[in-house]
């Protein structure tokens, strides 16, 4: 039985001599337990051993008597060998199937590594695990496969944009141009966007903190977004909810999905037997990213941890979103380049004419206070004052 932590051993050999000739003495620390185990591997093995060491000892607690830690399973392990009655192989599979019930999210490949780590644990010790053919099947057994998500395509973004309302278009549009994961998309502020629209696109929005992994993504809004945002803006407006720290959206992550499951539906697209996730947008733009930007610079874009050394300036990073623009724009629900260097022409036109149509009402307003001026020298104090009038207008 296993009462402590460790016990030191001196082990002297009186026989024989050593090559020297003198007598060989050996002394071994024997230290035992969970943390002295957790030692050997990696950060990243012991963050996940741990994990399933601490879920087979609330198992053990939940369906065996006694309270459980790691001197407790060796004892209890070293009575199973020494009796031959072999039981704690029949609890690690026991472990392993508690393991779907107590968390239905979790992976296959997880379980699998929680067990092994229980397993790892009892053979650290000199108490290995050997599990039985039939034991090996059950949990070699595989699973049945997770219906796949569906990934849209450009074509079916231009389906479901067609068809859409403005809240739809501002969640499919914009979604689909930064990529984030739901939560931080709900989590956009009104101010995040007005504080930027004027510029040039692709629009830098700064960097938006992500939670998943505690970094900043370095987001970009592109012509469909662009027209996405005004829109719903003005409806936000008409709503009274236009003040900088407003949500954009105030929905929860799950609904998120809802709309655009409904979306893809009105918009006639089949996925089969695939499941819809908002999720797919980000994975949308990550794709194509990935074709145009070596790893490092998409990651930063999207939100994913980079190294430190890796980091690229936000107005780098712009010039390389550019470059993915023409895989991510739907051409019937936003403007192209060509369509919005056409706008601007357009909008100045616009300017001109109100400017023209100002210089007649003021030639016109010259020409009848003319007509009521009979007097030379009140005409030319006329002109004077009209001169100064304009000289002021041009600062």
């Amino acid at each position: 039985m296993l009462s402590q932590n460790y016990s030191s051993v001196i082990l002297i050999w009186s026989g024989e001599k050593g090559i020297g000739g003198e007598t060989l003495t050996l002394t071994v620390e024997n230290k035992v337990g969970k943390e002295v185990w957790l030692r050997g591997y990696s950060e990243s093995s012991r963050k996940v051993y741990k994990i399933g060491f601490e879920l087979f000892i609330k198992f053990m607690n939940e369906t065996e008597k006694g309270k459980w830690n790691d001197l407790k399973l060796l004892e209890e392990r070293e009575e199973d060998v020494k009796n031959r009655r072999f039981a704690f192989e029949q609890k690690i599979v026991e472990f392993y199937q508690w393991l779907k019930t107590y968390d239905p999210n979790l992976s296959d490949n997880s379980r699998k590594s929680y067990m092994l780590a229980i397993r790892s644990f009892f053979a650290y010790h000199r108490l290995d695990v050997r599990l039985t053919r039939q034991q090996r099947a059950k949990i070699s057994k595989k699973a049945r496969p997770k219906r796949k998500y569906y990934d849209y395509t450009l074509e079916d973004l231009k389906k479901m944009a067609s068809v859409s309302k403005p809240k739809e278009r501002y969640i499919l549009l914009v979604g689909k141009e930064l990529g984030l994961r739901a939560i931080d998309f709900t989590n956009l502020k009104v101010g995040t966007f007005t504080a930027h629209l004027e510029s040039e696109v692709p629009i830098s929005l700064g960097e938006i903190y992500t939670q998943k992994e505690g970094v900043n993504a370095t987001s970009f809004l592109g012509y469909d977004g662009k027209l996405a945002v005004e829109q719903w803006l003005m409806v936000l407006k008409s709503k009274g909810k236009l003040e900088p720290d407003k949500p954009m959206l105030e929905i929860g992550e799950n609904e998120l999905t809802e709309i655009l499951k409904r979306l893809t539906k009105r918009a006639g697209i089949n996925v089969g037997n695939q499941k819809i996730r908002f999720h797919q947008l980000r994975v949308f733009l990550v794709t194509r990213l990935s074709k145009v930007l070596e790893t490092n610079r998409w990651k930063q874009i999207v939100g994913k941890n980079v190294p430190e050394s890796a980091y690229v300036k936000p107005f780098l990073l712009k010039e390389d979103y550019r470059k993915v623009l023409p895989l991510i724009t739907v051409n019937t629900t936003a403007s192209l380049p060509e369509k919005e260097a056409l706008q601007r022409v357009n909008r100045r036109i616009l300017e001109m004419e109100e400017n023209l149509e100002g210089y007649r009402q003021l030639t016109k307003m010259i020409v009848e206070t003319l007509e009521t001026i009979t007097e030379d020298k009140h005409k030319i104090e006329f002109f004077d004052a009209l001169k100064e009038l304009l000289v002021k207008g041009k600062r």
